[in-house]
């Protein structure tokens, strides 16, 4: 074998003599050198976590974008991110009736846990679309609950009107279509003496995760003075099978209503009915206690309240 040039034995002398110094010397070049470049500035793109809050009852559907940011700091800094990520976190309003909605990403938006000593630059994409399951929508009645009780010598009419009358729901489907309607918050008003007009809240607690709008309604009710009126001759009518075959006595009463004044000014003999049935099974004379049929919110009482029936001759 030819023998080694010297200057191959040169240098593998220099290589194998005090080796051991040689490598620690290297070994500790290495680590100076990765300490140093861990202590100067650089930039390193990182994972974000995209964190959506969608609106009570609703569901993100599908994979979040994903999204990096571009942070600056020294490379130990940049590090410890990768095992504890930015995190951007987003709310999406409960206003939201489609399935997708726009979230704009800022580095403002962008959180970092503990004591990191890296600060963000950019943030790519700037925009991502969440989607979200379907809502449905219901138009349902208001049902009020308010109860309106006159002061003595006063009366209510025509109820308690509420405005709107229906309200829009929206929400889950299969929460949505088990609800008929949505009551008012309870009210109470006594002693009243004259028209009222409330703005209530409506009550919410049995919708769950549905939202309706308007959340709140106007309830009204009229209150007047109760007046009366008497009304002269009013005529009985016979009513019931073969009603033709009776004829009644007296054939007209007197009947006293009472009610709202500007009701009653318009009331003529002609407003009320006073009726008289037959008893069933009598052929002979029989006395009935007559019927008043009046308007809602009208109280009617005939005198008298009695009247005589008897079969004509030949019916």
């Amino acid at each position: 074998m030819p023998a080694s040039s010297p200057i191959a034995t040169r240098l593998r002398t220099l290589v194998t003599t005090n080796w051991p110094i040689k490598v620690t010397a290297l070994v500790l070049s290495a680590v100076l050198w990765a300490a140093v470049a861990a202590r100067e500035p650089t930039t390193q793109r990182v994972p974000v976590d995209i964190v959506v809050q969608p609106p009570p009852g609703r569901t993100v559907i599908g994979p979040i974008p994903q999204v990096q940011a571009m942070y600056a700091g020294t490379t130990r800094e940049l590090l410890k991110l990768f095992s504890s990520p930015p995190v951007a976190r987003k709310v999406i309003p409960d206003t939201l009736t489609g399935t997708e909605y726009t979230i704009e990403l800022s580095t403002e938006d962008l959180a970092i846990a503990g004591n990191i000593a890296a600060r963000p630059q950019e943030i790519q994409p700037r925009r991502i679309v969440i989607a979200l399951d379907k809502v449905t929508r219901r138009t349902v009645p208001v049902r009020p609950r308010i109860t309106v009780i006159p002061d003595s010598g006063y009366t209510l009419t025509g109820g308690v009107a509420v405005a709107p009358s229906t309200v829009t729901i929206r929400g889950p489907e299969n929460i949505v279509r088990t609800i008929g309607s949505v009551p008012t918050m309870p009210m109470r008003l006594t002693g009243v003496t004259t028209s009222v007009r409330r703005t209530v809240p409506l009550d919410t607690d049995a919708l769950g995760v549905a939202r309706v709008s308007p959340t709140e309604v106007e309830v009204s009710a009229n209150v007047a003075f109760i007046s009366e009126r008497v009304l002269m001759g009013v005529p009985v009518l016979v009513v019931g099978d073969r009603a033709a075959d009776w004829v009644v006595a007296p054939l007209a009463v007197i009947v006293t209503i009472r009610g709202s004044g500007p009701r009653l000014v318009r009331f003529t003999r002609d407003s009320v009915s006073v009726l008289a049935v037959p008893t069933p099974g009598v052929e002979g004379a029989d006395t009935v206690v007559v019927q008043v049929a009046a308007p809602a919110g009208i109280t009617a009482v005939a005198t008298p309240d009695t009247v005589v029936l008897t079969k004509r001759i030949g019916g």
